[in-house]
Order: structure tokens, then sequence, then C-alpha cells
């Protein structure tokens, strides 16, 4: 620290000014003294927010991060510092060499390079591959760290980066077969987790190479005594933690996406593998990876379809849980299987981290299926989670369950034996100012119905409706839309209006043509809602193009 210490009071940080306006420059001596003097001994919570300190000081100015760049390389060289692999990723923030990048900064940075390269071969794996981060774009430089590489969990990490840097490099012809063998030689090696990565590794210069090997990456990926390795050391350079099979099984997934069969094909045999050797684990991969298909792609219903139908009897209450899920939002397609999910309207199985039950989810199914074994008790196993005044928490990719005006605006047939239990609901939530007033309220205004309670006299507030635009403005957001491919928060109501409207232009016709073809969700959601929305959007554009 006396070196390092006689430096730091070297430099003028005062004239550095402040970082922000509660922060000055003087504050980061202050700051690399805490994290020098840091040990085994010390709290982590002290380094934690020492290190949190650092990154906001130096990121938050040019010229404070410029000044401070030598002294992180020195705390990240030395092997008594705690946390160094924080300090290089610190160091890739603070690289000096991209675009826009401030001179001064540049320049320090690679006055300071020789030592900082030598963190490449520090002895700390963990510190060697947040130090790649610094050559993660340049293919020769990831060819050398290759060459010399031994530890896996730096390995996998490498061969990923190489792929992809590869991939966008315009390489020499003699680089370009170096990468090739690599990978070609890996393919074929006896590590079965680098076979995997070197598949992956293959996919940005190979559109196919992850097609040609799903049988062996199949019979990897399946194998249960294969399967903990990759949380050892499935390692990437975006996370510093390591990835599971699972997680590398939906990564497989991903990359087999742009062909709907190979990817379909892949999570049938994830799940039938599941099954098979009994892991649960595999087996909710594979649903959660058809819940994705599902909701991107309308064409993967076929496929879905009788996945999710034969994991309803799954032993597992979070495989059930979704496959339920799935059928339900397959709507009408799974009318086959109504018997099988009339079985599980009492199944109290619940999902690990999503709220309601497979019951639930089976009710929701046979609601769009329109059969009527769905409708007793419905409306109040729906209201249920409402009633602790806390709301519902989930993600928007959630296989989640249903807002209840998405289950019950559709059942107007129903009303009549539904309108009792919306109305009791309805004079509940008022009572307590819950939170689904105005989404019954709503539901009784779907089915032709007095929305009001007994004796209110607030006149009925209808949900917000966008403004209605004329029909060349209307024309002008589905050609719009159509061409790029981005959502239009006007879209839905363009449609509307083209269609009462009663005349399509041929641009027009084209476009709701092409998009009826197109095998993505015409939604701006990313959960069961995209399908529900694809739905009614293609139900309309089948009557606009009706039009003469």
């Amino acid at each position: 620290m006396g070196d390092m210490g006689e430096a730091l009071d070297a430099v003028d940080w005062r004239a550095l000014g402040a970082v922000g306006p509660d922060r000055p420059a003087t504050d980061v001596p202050k700051v690399l003294r805490r994290i020098a003097r840091a040990d085994s001994t010390t709290r982590p919570e002290a380094v934690e927010r020492a290190y949190g300190d650092l990154q906001h000081l130096l990121l938050g100015s040019t010229a404070v991060g410029t000044a401070a760049l030598p002294f992180v390389v020195d705390l990240a060289l030395d092997p008594k510092t705690v946390r160094r692999p924080d300090l290089a990723e610190l160091l890739t923030s603070l690289a000096g060499d991209g675009d826009g990048v401030d001179p001064g900064r540049a320049a320090v940075w690679w006055r300071q390079w020789p030592r900082i390269r030598r963190l490449l071969d520090d002895r700390d794996p963990a510190v060697r591959r947040e130090a790649l981060s610094m050559i993660s774009d340049r293919t020769d430089p990831l060819l050398e760290r290759w060459h010399v590489e031994t530890e896996p969990s730096v390995q996998v990490a490498l061969l990923v980066a190489l792929g992809r840097a590869a991939a966008q490099e315009d390489l020499t012809e003699s680089t370009d077969a170096e990468v090739r063998a690599v990978l070609d030689g890996l393919l074929h090696g006896e590590d079965p987790v680098l076979r995997v990565a070197a598949v992956v590794a293959s996919a940005p210069l190979d559109p196919q190479a992850v097609p040609r090997a799903v049988p062996e990456l199949l019979d990897i990926l399946t194998d249960p005594l294969i399967a903990p390795r990759f949380g050892e050391v499935w390692y990437t350079l975006e996370c510093e933690y390591p990835y599971d099979r699972n997680d590398i099984a939906e990564w497989v997934g991903s990359l087999l996406e742009p062909d709907l069969a190979a990817a379909t094909s892949f999570v049938a045999a994830l799940a039938e593998a599941g099954t098979r050797i009994g892991d649960a684990e595999l087996r909710r991969c594979a649903v959660d990876q058809a819940w994705r298909l599902l909701a991107s792609r309308p064409s993967a219903a076929s496929a879905v379809l009788p996945l999710a139908a034969g994991l309803l009897v799954d032993p597992d209450d979070d495989v059930r849980y979704k496959a339920a899920h799935l059928l339900a939002v397959l709507g009408r397609a799974a009318a086959p299987h109504a018997d099988r999910l009339a079985v599980l309207l009492d199944d109290t199985g619940e999902s690990r981290y999503f709220d309601g039950t497979v019951g639930d989810h089976a009710r929701w199914a046979l609601t769009r299926i329109g059969d009527p074994r769905a409708l007793p008790d419905l409306v109040e196993r729906l209201v249920a989670p409402y009633r602790d005044m806390q709301g519902r928490g989930y993600a928007l990719g959630d296989p989640r369950q249903p807002d209840v005006a998405d289950v019950l605006r559709p059942l107007r047939a129903h009303a009549r034996v539904l309108l009792p239990s919306v109305r009791e609901a309805l004079r509940d939530e008022a009572s307590r100012a819950g939170w689904l007033v105005q989404d019954l309220r709503d539901v009784l205004h779907a089915w032709g119905e007095d929305p009001l309670l007994p004796g209110e006299l607030t006149p009925y507030r209808e949900p917000w409706a966008p403004p209605v635009p004329e029909p060349a403005e209307a024309a002008a957001t589905v050609l719009t839309y159509a061409a790029d491919g981005q959502w239009h928060g006007m879209f839905t109501t363009a449609l509307d209006v083209l269609t009462h409207h009663g005349h399509l232009t041929p641009p027009v016709r084209e476009a709701l043509t092409a998009l009826r073809a197109a095998d993505r969700r015409l939604s701006e959601y990313g959960d069961y809602r995209a399908v529900l929305q694809d739905e009614r959007i293609r139900a309309v554009i089948d009557r606009a193009l009706a039009l003469p």
C-alpha cells in the first residue's frame, strides 16, 4: 500500500471536480485505500459498499476514471486484494480503445496495457475470465489465449467469445482456418461439455452447426452423470455465475428456433428423456421452451399441443401447472383434452414461482374451450388472489394466471350462469375499494349488462380507447407496422377503422395478407396476452380481407 499511497497523494484530486452533486473526486483515494486495506476479515457489506462507490466514482466522470485507472491496475494485480475479478471487470468498463472514448483515457489505457494484459495469465480463473472481456471482440488474441488455457471454466467462456468474434471480423484465410480447426477438433474431443461449447461457438459461423449436432447434444444434455459439470464450468463473459444444464438446453433451443421443426422436435425429445430418466428439471426445461415457442410463433401450436397434453399427468406440480397453462393458451385446439383437464379442476399443485394452481389453469383452459364444467366457482377462484389487498406480482413474460377480465369477458354466452357471482364479487370489491372494481365493471359492460351497482349515480367509465384515426392515417399505420414489424399502439384501432370503412387499397390489402401469413405473434405482449391479442387481430384481418 506504501507506494500506491504516495502515488495517490501525488494526484490533485480536488482539481478533477466532482462526480455528480454529492461525490467529490477527493473520495476516490479514500475508496481505493479502503479496498487496498480489506482482507478476509473485512465485513462483506463493507467491501460491497466500497466496490459500489468505486464504480460510481470512476464511471461517472471521464477525468476521474482516467486518473484512477493506474491505481485500479495496481489493485487488480495485487494477489492480496479482495474480489479482484470485480476490478478486472471495472478495467474492462474503463477500456480506452472503443469508439468515442476520450483520447486522454485511451492514451492512459494503452500505457497501462502491458501491465493489464498480465491479468490474462493470472492464477485465478475468475480473473482470467473477466480479463478476456478486454479482448473478446478480437479473434487473434482469443486464439492465442486458447492455445495456453487449460482451465475448463475459462475455456468454455473463451470458446463462445471466439465464435462470436470470428463471425464478426473479416478474417484472413489462415485465421479462419485456424478457428475452424480448433472448433472441429473439440467437436470430436473427449470432453462432452467442451463438445457442446464447440457446437454453440460454431453457430455464429455455421447456421447448420447446431441442427447437425442435435442427436449428440441430446445425448450429452440428457445424461444425468454429465449434467452437474455444466454448473461447474460453463461460464460466459457476460455472467459471473455458471450456467446449469437446463440453461444450456434452453440456449441450444434458442439457436434452433429459426427452424421451428427442429426446435419443437428438440423440446419434445427433452420432455421424453426427462420422463424416461425421471428428471423433473429436464421436463420443466422442455415445457418452458414450449411456452416460449408458442408465445412467439403461431405455427408452434400443432407441436406444443401433444407435448402439453402428455404432461398433464406429470408427477411434478410445476410441469402440470405449465402444461395446463399451455393448453389454456391454445384455446379451442385443446378441446380433445377437455376430459383430462376436467380431472385437474381440484388439483392444488402450484408452480415454484407463479401464483395460482394447476386447477386454476385447467379451469381457464376449459373456459377457452367453451366447456361448462369450468363455470362452477369460476368467479370466486379468479378474485381470490386479490382479496389480500396486495394485488399480484409477476413478470410480463411469465406463464402466469390470466387477469380476471381476460377470462370472463369472452364468456358472454354463459352470462346467465355467471352474472350473480360477478355482481357479488363487484359488491365486495366496491365495499373494500378493491383492485378489481373497474375490471368487473368492464366485464359486465362487455356482456351488455349494467355495470353499476344499485343506487350508484357515478357514470360508468369505459376503458380508455385511443383516438380514432382517419382512414388515410389508419392505412399508413398498417403499412408502417407491416414494413418494420415494430408494434404501433394505434395498430388495432387502425385495423378496426379500415374494416368499418369498408374499402382496402391494394397496398393495404397486400400488407394485411403478408401479416396474416407471418409466423409471429401480432401483439405488443410477451405473456399469454400475446396469443389472445394475436387471435383477435388475425380475426379482424380476416374480416378486412373478406371485404370486396
